[in-house]
């Protein structure tokens, strides 16, 4: 009896290879790429060990190792008030704020979390141009969210970071938070010869007005062309604009 024999009838019998087994040796694969098609883990776990498993079996490690990870980031997030206070320990001065949902069952649902390093705050003060760049893009993987974030430019017109923030959703209040804590981070009163650009996100833009009346706001040039390109297409005007 072959190898690839035997490992099947181990499995079958369930002594040493089993759903359990296959969710633990690929968790971390599940984890990175959660849409991994059954036939592509069989298709693997024949060729790294040996073993002819059937798609059942697979369809249950999977969904093992899915609970397994979810568990974990649980686990991680009933922390988040410890990260939060390790940071400030380590950094004296910065600015960390986690915002929780309290809902009818009387669980506490993470909400959104800032941070903004004393360090960075500072620097950006002293030595980077009166221009913010605001945007939020969307969190991939497991966990799902928006970062949002405040981006400087140095002397040097490098890219600087100042302040980011994890939230449930990107709009108007998320926005409005965010933009309250960076403004008393970086002591931007009003916005008097102050410069954002961003996006066109309403919620966004609103707050602007609210948090930062007398800010010019300015908006990126790319997301403009975006728009642009949706009605007049070609290289031509790709190259006017």
């Amino acid at each position: 009896m072959n190898s690839e024999h035997l490992c099947s009838r181990v499995f079958k019998f369930g002594s040493i290879v089993n759903p359990e087994w296959i969710g633990r040796h690929y968790a971390t694969e599940i984890e990175n790429k959660p849409k991994v098609k059954l036939r592509e883990m069989i298709s693997d776990i024949k060729q790294r060990y040996r073993c002819v498993v059937s798609i059942g079996h697979v369809r249950r490690a999977k969904q093992w190792a899915k609970e397994l990870i979810e568990g974990k980031l649980n686990e991680h997030y009933e922390r988040i008030w410890d990260y939060a206070q390790e940071l400030l320990r380590s950094n004296p001065g910065s600015t960390c704020k986690v915002g929780v949902t309290n809902n009818p069952d009387d669980k506490n649902y993470f909400k959104r979390f800032y941070i903004c390093f004393k360090a960075l705050s500072i620097c950006w003060k002293i030595g980077c141009r009166k221009v913010i760049g605001l945007d939020g893009c969307f969190l991939k993987g497991q966990v799902k969210g928006e970062l949002l974030t405040a981006i400087g430019r140095d002397a040097n017109n490098q890219v600087f970071p100042i302040a980011w923030a994890v939230v449930d959703v990107e709009n108007k209040d998320n926005w409005t938070w965010f933009l309250e804590l960076l403004k008393d981070d970086l002591d931007l009163g009003t916005g008097v010869d102050l410069v954002v650009i961003s996006d066109q996100h309403k919620g966004l833009l609103e707050s602007v007005k609210v948090i930062l009346p007398h800010v010019e706001h300015r908006q990126c040039a790319r997301h403009i062309y975006a728009n642009f390109n949706k009605a007049f297409s070609g290289l031509e005007l790709k190259k006017l604009f």
